[in-house]
């Protein structure tokens, strides 16, 4: 398999050798960790005695670990280790803050070898819902696999090492409780050229109903099935073929366009409970379909698009606004041609919450009243249990508040699967636990190497980035030329580069508008020679907001450069409100059938130049929802940005006295001189700091004085300052040992 050589598969050898071979440890060769003894310590601690609850993964863990001996410990980080080698869809960055965070349960520090810990930045796939949200599940199973194993015989170890179906036979003894996904994971990870590199079980089934035609006698055994599925796909082609190849992929799962593995579950909410006064949902749930009314309308097939389905309402309800027809569009283009066959549909009566899978595509029913023509056939999943709204957490909750009649569960339909045990990794058999915490975005901590590259203090960049954890939207603010763009784009350069994400700046200016950041109507060269149109368009906001939903695992930034220079409010609109409430959703003015809301892994960084005292002008409501950091000349971390710089290049640092000097005749911090004036090579010479001194410092200190005939010269002239500054500077040097300057770099 082309997968075999990377360092994904090298890892998991490793662990197949150490572990399954040998009673040694992954991390610490020569320790005897994986042994029968610490795996069945690990199974009473942490099988047996399971915690519900809503507590995090990690959180229970370490109560359920406490006080265990180091082997035993181990073992279980080495196990999460192996659980992590797969997901695609996880960051290298989390998957280390979840494996350092149960490393550190252990009573011994442990490090993860280099040649590991690089594993972990890569995957095979897309680990889907169940194996992320129900991590103690896969975590339990593969302690009882391993319990299993050592209870083996030697030799019968020795065998299932060397023939993959007795390997699998002794992973299938073991009761799945949930876990096909991780089941599916071990058996590709330690024989990848036998079962395939398919996480969901879901998957294997539906790629041997779509390849049917490839398969003339099926056995009903998924792995062998597709293992003949691979012999004649591969005989056909001459070269190797994957299940996800764009060509292969289309014949069993036509709506995807991904290609890497597990899609997420996609659902809607469909509301019943007040159609033009009726309450339909007993209705629906006794024969089984939900609907859409609009009885004015008469039937309207599937595969209209948006223009036709706009037509037809304005012919037959021409009282409707334009704007009132695109909400109207928007719901019934879900409904007819959105919604697919298996996926997750969810409606509402009073508390009780219900949830089902669509098995049909839309079909018109004559009935009397017309308030239920419109139809989608629907399994009910607890028809007779439903459970409740407050059995929700808040931001799942949320997606059942909108007024929309059909609208996207977005990617809290887990919750609602796994609540009803429909998820179809998951066992419908049974009894699913409370809904766990999920794990958000990790922002890692920033190091000293970036640290010593902005020439700032660590302890100043590690509070900013716990401010952008806590809050999710900072301003960076100063007077001019205290590095705040650039510490900004050098900080979210560094996040998005650590978890996998991305980041993107945009500047604001007087004239940028809420349709320039988020969306807005844009000019198109139209059809016909001579003319215009106008469309939707996303900006920069609503764009990044896109590429962060599909993988919540991973840190997108960005950054307003100058964000005072706008309107905030004109600018913001709607997104006020999120901004504050960031689990909570709006109805967009452009787009109205949408609920929007902001992922909880984007990141704001502004930057605003105090100057001009316009951080005054901002309004309080929007200072409550940012944090604030400063960045003044003379007080951490600009301190001394200019000195530590000076002296990297090996330049004069009398340099740094002068701007010191300067600040201190200007008495006023928000109207300072920001180091980076002088943060250029031609300060080491007389005449290039004249120069700057001319050209970029005077400049600024002659607006401020405009009008208060202020010999600016004789207050802040070079001169003038350096006869200031030379009984201060020789009084420095004179107190600071050698040994603490240092030499200059060569």
């Amino acid at each position: 398999m082309p997968f075999q050589n990377s360092r994904l598969y090298a890892a998991a050898q490793r662990v197949v050798d150490a572990g399954l071979s040998h009673d040694d440890s992954v991390f610490t060769p020569g320790r005897q960790v994986w042994t029968n003894e610490s795996a069945s310590d690990l199974l009473q601690r942490f099988v047996n005695a399971p915690e519900l609850g809503s507590a995090s993964f990690t959180e229970k863990l370490e109560r359920q670990l406490a006080g265990a001996p180091q082997e035993t410990v181990q073992l279980a980080a080495e196990l999460v280790y192996l659980h992590l080698l797969a997901p695609n869809d996880f960051g290298g960055a989390a998957k280390r803050e979840l494996l350092l965070t149960v490393l550190a349960l252990a009573p011994q520090p442990t490090a993860v070898p280099t040649e590991l810990d690089v594993a972990l930045d890569s995957g095979f796939g897309r680990a889907g819902t169940a194996y992320r949200t129900y991590r103690d599940r896969q975590i339990a199973w593969l302690v009882r696999f391993v319990v299993a194993w050592k209870a083996l015989a030697p030799e019968a170890r020795r065998a299932a090492l060397a023939d993959p179906w007795a390997f699998r036979g002794i992973a299938d003894s073991i009761p799945i409780n949930s876990a096909y996904s991780q089941r599916n994971v071990l058996l590709h990870l330690a024989f990848p050229d036998t079962f395939e590199r398919i996480v969901s079980r879901r998957h294997k089934q539906l790629i041997i109903e779509g390849l049917a035609k490839d398969l003339p006698d099926p056995t009903g055994d998924e792995d062998r099935d597709l293992a003949v599925l691979r012999t004649a796909l591969e005989r056909r082609r001459g070269d190797h073929i994957d299940f996800y190849d764009r060509d292969i992929e289309r014949r069993w799962r036509p709506r995807t366009s991904s290609g890497d593995g597990e899609t997420e579950l996609r659902g809607w909410l469909v509301r019943g409970a007040n159609v033009h006064g009726r309450n339909l949902v007993s209705e629906w749930l006794t024969e089984g379909y939900c609907s859409l009314a609009y009885p004015d309308l008469g039937e309207l097939p599937a595969g209209r698009t948006r223009s036709q389905i706009d037509a037809k309402l304005a012919e037959r309800l021409p009282e409707l606004t334009s704007k009132q027809r695109s909400i109207h569009v928007g719901v019934l283009n879900r409904f007819l041609n959105e919604m697919q066959p298996g996926d997750i549909v969810a409606t509402v009566d009073g508390a009780k919450v219900y949830v089902g899978t669509i098995t049909s595509a839309p079909m018109w029913t004559e009935t009397p009243e017309h308030l239920s023509n419109r139809r989608r056939t629907v399994q009910w999943a607890n028809a007779n249990t439903p459970f409740a709204r407050d059995q929700l957490p808040g931001s799942t909750r949320d997606r059942l508040s909108g007024q929309m009649t059909v609208s996207s569960l977005g990617s809290e339909v887990a919750e609602f699967a796994s609540l009803t045990g429909i998820d179809p990794d998951l066992d419908p058999a049974e009894v699913t636990p409370e809904p766990p915490v999920n794990e958000p975005v990790v922002l890692p901590e920033p190091t000293a190497e970036l640290a010593d590259e902005l020439l700032i203090d660590l302890d100043w960049l590690s509070e900013t980035v716990d401010l952008l954890r806590e809050k999710k939207q900072i301003i960076l603010y100063g007077p001019p030329g205290t590095g705040k763009t650039y510490i900004a784009q050098e900080l979210a350069q560094f996040l998005t580069e650590q978890t996998g994400g991305e980041h993107r700046l945009v500047q604001f200016h007087p004239s940028y508008a809420y349709e320039d950041f988020f969306e807005g109507f844009r000019p198109q060269r139209g059809a016909t020679p001579g003319t215009v149109s106008f469309e939707l368009e996303d900006g920069p906001l609503k764009l990044l907001v896109n590429e962060a939903n599909k993988d919540v695992t991973r840190a997108y930034v960005l950054i307003i450069d100058e964000i005072n220079r706008a309107n905030l409010a004109k600018v913001f609109g709607e997104l006020y409100f999120l901004l504050e409430y960031r689990s909570r959703s709006v109805q967009l003015q452009y787009s109205p059938t949408e609920d929007f809301r902001l992922p909880p892994n984007l990141y704001l960084i502004g930057t605003m130049n105090t100057a001009d005292r316009s951080i005054a002008l901002v309004d309080s409501a929007m200072r409550r929802r940012f944090s604030w950091q400063g960045l003044f000349p003379g007080e951490t971390p600009v301190a001394d940005m200019l000195r530590r710089w000076l002296h990297a290049y090996g330049l004069p640092a009398d340099r740094a006295d002068l701007l010191d000097a300067l600040n201190e005749r200007i008495a006023d911090r928000d109207a300072a001189i920001g180091p980076s004036y002088l943060m250029n090579p031609r300060v080491g010479t007389e005449a290039g700091l004249a120069r700057i001194w001319k050209h970029h410092i005077m400049p600024l200190l002659e607006e401020r004085h405009i009008g208060e005939n202020v010999d600016l010269h004789a207050l802040y002239g070079l001169d003038t300052l350096r006869n200031g500054t030379t009984l201060r500077a020789r009084t420095r040097e004179k107190s600071v040992p050698e040994e603490e300057i240092g030499e200059p770099p060569a």
